[in-house]
Order: structure tokens, then sequence, then C-alpha cells
């Protein structure tokens, strides 16, 4: 079967629906979403849905700061990286069942930079918290 590439609005929403159907399950993280963020799915899907229009076609949808909401969670539960290993593997997947191509390629990129970009600001917080506990003489 050949696969479309991601090409409007409805692709999109498609993707970021069967994304958090399997991540909201998920043993790994899906507790994150459901016990300790408490997302409401009519309202969280939109906005993510606008991030991925401005990724995959530019403009100005989304209004929002992923960093912030992600350090503001890991205050409820300490985040670690293979939160985020876990959750691009499942974004991944979750483009990669339906869509191939350019834009489809593009989601997948950004994903992975948004993974790590806010797994590295968690761990810099962390050193930034630790104390430098030197040896007695």
């Amino acid at each position: 079967m050949s696969k479309n590439d991601v090409l409007d609005r409805t692709d999109i929403e498609d993707i970021v629906a069967r994304f958090y159907a399997d991540m909201l399950k998920d043993p790994i993280v899906g507790f994150i979403f459901t016990d300790v963020a408490k997302i409401e799915l009519d309202h969280h899907l939109p906005v993510i849905v606008n991030f991925w229009m401005d990724v995959v076609f530019g403009g100005r949808h989304y209004d929002g700061n992923p960093l912030r909401k992600h350090l503001e969670l890991h205050q409820k539960i300490p985040l670690r990286p293979g939160h985020f290993t876990r959750w691009l593997y499942l974004f991944e997947r979750a483009v990669d069942a339906q869509h191939a191509g350019d834009n489809a390629d593009k989601m997948k990129q950004r994903a992975e930079m948004v993974a790590k970009s806010i797994s590295a600001a968690i761990v810099q917080g962390r050193r930034r918290d630790m104390q430098l506990v030197l040896p007695r003489d």
C-alpha cells in the first residue's frame, strides 16, 4: 500500500489522534499524561495540531511554550530521557502508520529535535540544582 505525504490539517489531526490514542495507553508514558498532567483532550489536541501545522506548513497557529510546560510537569514528576525516547518512538510510529514523504520526515525530524532539546533542558536544570561537595582535607 502506498502512503501519502502529510498534505493538510486533516492529516495532522489523524496523526495526532493516533499518537495520543497509543500514548495514553502506553505503560511507560501514558500515566504522565493521564494521572500527572491530566490533559483534557478536547482542549489539548487542537493545540498540538496547531503546533504541527506551524512546523509542517508554516504560519502562526500555535501560541505556546512547550519547554515551559514540560519544565512545569517535571516539577510534578521527574521526567527522564527514557520518557522522551518512548514519546519519540510512539510519535514516529503514528506518522509512519499512514504517511511517507518530505512533510512526514519533517514532522519526525522536528519531533526528535523537540524531544532532545526538552530532555537536555531538564538535565541542565538538574545539574544547576546540584550542589558541589568537596572532600574535606
